[in-house]
């Protein structure tokens, strides 16, 4: 009796927590020093070798390609080895990527040393990270997916140290200091991360291993879910994986254009860089609002909704952000943009999920990736370009305003696999098709 009790005894904190908070510390610093933080590097080295802005803004198009392009290989490679070794892999390129960036004396090698970070970047950060917390959570996936996004949430609290930084060491020197710390930091956390919870006699959300045949017929009810279909089944679904990777695309070219330009768009009418900075910390503090509130909807409400309306309030912050001309005024911007901004992320990852399973994830995010990083390459070069040519980036926020609301209309004719299409494979759709884990879609 004693035996027995010992091995159904749960530990007071279900394992895959510690993977979220793993997984949300090393994204909070890659993503506060990269991904938000180039903003603050961009015109100082633009400024240092004469570049215009689109030739300087194409570096971080060059990562979105990078990304795009190596996005499914590094599916593949999580679904099949898991995280740790690639968090750990890339997190040592990531800090080596930093330091090279910081001797660079030339456009190429300017453009070469980014795609090194970036190259690093897409093995270490964000999308190896939720698809972690992915294999860890089903029922409670929303919500788990919303507390890893806190870690992105607070990386704009690194801008005005960077600004900081660069103000006092220049540059350069920053530069090697955050590589280092990519070192120091994301190394060690790596090691708490695990693939899945079945390795570890778990089964996701912390629910007990069955040891009984009266849990059998329970447990198989998430079977299918913890399977999923196969990635090039998924790839056979219009309004499954190609509106959303789509109105992902749209959305991404919004996003990125806003990350990396928002601190240049702000110096440009007149903001100190200082406090241009700090526009970055209030927006990634500001999108745990949604990063959180969607996140935890999400298990209880239609994620279509939930992603439109994510998207309409990211529109009507950009139509805000043309028309600021002053640092107050970038708080009306904030306060729909962040949450939009915010809440898309999780709230896109439990629908992808909810739709193909956990089992290939990672390939199928991977490849969704691919198509919206066209998005990402596209939207900063032309936001840049428009500035370059206007000396305003104020047409170039309204048009990717509009982008976004077309978005929006994809989304909302989105639909689960189950209920649009027939798998190509012939087969029952019982058997190929992931069981929701949640109501609402």
């Amino acid at each position: 009796m004693g035996t027995k009790s010992t091995k159904t005894r749960r530990p007071p904190i279900f394992y895959g927590w510690w993977v979220v908070l793993a997984c949300a510390v090393i994204i909070y610093y890659g993503g506060g020093v990269f991904f938000y933080g180039f903003g603050v590097f961009f015109n100082p080295i633009r400024e240092e070798f004469g570049w215009s802005a689109a030739t300087a803004a194409l570096a971080f198009s060059l990562y979105r390609l990078e990304a795009g392009i190596g996005a499914p290989i590094v599916g593949f490679l999580v679904d099949r080895f898991g995280p740790r070794a690639l968090i750990l892999f890339g997190s040592v390129v990531v800090g080596l990527g930093f330091i090279l960036l910081s001797r660079i004396n030339s456009l190429p090698t300017f453009y070469a040393a980014f795609l090194f970070l970036s190259f690093g970047f897409s093995f270490s950060m964000g999308p190896v990270g939720s698809v972690a917390v992915i294999n860890w959570f089903v029922r409670k996936r929303g919500k788990a997916l919303g507390v890893l996004m806190v870690g992105a949430g607070l990386t704009g609290t690194l801008a005005p140290v960077l600004a900081w930084l660069i103000h006092t060491y220049q540059w350069r020197t920053t530069l090697v200091i955050v590589g280092v710390g990519t070192w120091l930091v994301c190394l060690p956390v790596a090691i708490l991360v695990r693939h899945r919870p079945e390795k570890y006699g778990m089964l996701p959300d912390g629910d007990p291993a069955p040891t009984d045949s009266a849990q059998t017929g329970q447990d198989k009810s998430n079977s299918a879910e913890i399977e999923g279909v196969h990635w090039s089944q998924a790839l056979k679904s219009l309004r499954g994986f190609w509106f959303l990777a789509i109105a992902g695309t749209l959305s991404g070219a919004a996003i990125s254009s806003t990350i990396l330009l928002l601190v240049p768009h702000l110096e440009s009418v007149g903001v100190p860089r200082e406090q241009a900075a700090l526009a970055i910390t209030f927006l990634t503090l500001i999108s745990l609002v949604g990063r959180l509130g969607l996140g935890w909807l999400a298990d209880y409400v239609d994620k279509r909704y939930l992603l439109a309306f994510a998207f309409i309030i990211q529109a009507v912050g950009l139509v805000i952000l043309a028309f600021v001309t002053e640092f107050w005024m970038v708080f009306p911007f904030l306060i729909f943009f962040g949450p939009g901004y915010g809440g898309g992320i999780p709230v896109r990852s439990v629908l992808l999920a909810e739709y193909f399973g956990r089992r290939y994830f990672g390939t199928i995010q991977g490849l969704q990736q691919t198509v919206m990083a066209i998005g990402g390459i596209v939207g900063p070069v032309v936001t840049a370009w428009i500035f370059d040519i206007d000396g305003s980036y104020q047409r170039a926020w309204l048009l990717l305003a509009a982008v976004t609301l077309a978005a929006t209309v994809l989304i909302l004719f989105t639909r689960h696999p189950r209920e649009a299409e027939t798998w190509a494979s012939g087969g029952s759709e019982k058997a190929q098709a992931p069981e929701s884990p949640a109501k609402g879609s």
